[in-house]
């Protein structure tokens, strides 16, 4: 039920950030070099952000006399790291590397280059573990809960996820699965 799809963001995969968001897998960034403006957006677009210690960001666009307001930047980043360090790196433009990157919250984890599609493939394995279905619809709440209004509308779209969830054939393939102290074997559905 899942597919590892591994592109070069600057070439062959240049999606909106909309529609990353609509995928229902999970979308992994390795940054091994420069994200700035468009990738950077990209970057900020996926679910899992990793990166080698040589990779760097900016919102370059405010460099070049455009805004660094491109692709969903504005509205993502804040969420990411906070409104006033957004700001900051987007009235800036500056660059900023791997460390600073990880100390704001930017990506999870920062390793040597040679280390990074290795780790790319490890978090993979480690969602693969999960019931697709669990997992779009964990990455589908994540999202939408960044968009509505308070507490209670996300717990009334937590409680459908469960309610939806627990009618498919991978939850009760996780729950035999974990009576018989085996691995589940998850289909879509």
């Amino acid at each position: 039920a899942y597919e590892i799809l591994t592109c070069d963001w600057s070439s062959d995969c240049a999606l909106p950030i909309s529609h990353l968001r609509s995928l229902p897998q999970p979308v992994i960034a390795a940054v091994n070099g420069p994200a700035a403006g468009g990738g950077f957006a990209l970057v900020l677009g996926s679910d899992v952000r990793i990166c080698a210690k040589t990779a760097k960001f900016n919102a370059a666009f405010i460099r070049i006399g455009l805004s660094a307001c491109d692709i969903g930047t504005s509205w993502v980043l804040p969420r990411l790291v906070g409104a006033s360090r957004a700001q900051e790196l987007m009235l800036t433009g500056r660059v900023f590397d791997a460390d600073e990157a990880y100390r704001i919250g930017l990506v999870v984890e920062v390793v040597d280059n040679d280390a990074l599609m290795e780790l790319a493939y490890l978090k993979a394995k480690q969602i693969m573990l999960n019931s697709p279905f669990g997992v779009a619809l964990t990455k589908e709440g994540m999202w939408s809960a960044l968009e509505i209004p308070g507490m209670q509308a996300a717990i009334d779209l937590e409680n459908r996820q469960q309610i939806m969830a627990s009618a498919t054939a991978d939850h009760r393939e996780a729950i035999s699965a974990f009576l018989e102290k085996r691995p589940p074997n998850y289909v879509w559905g």
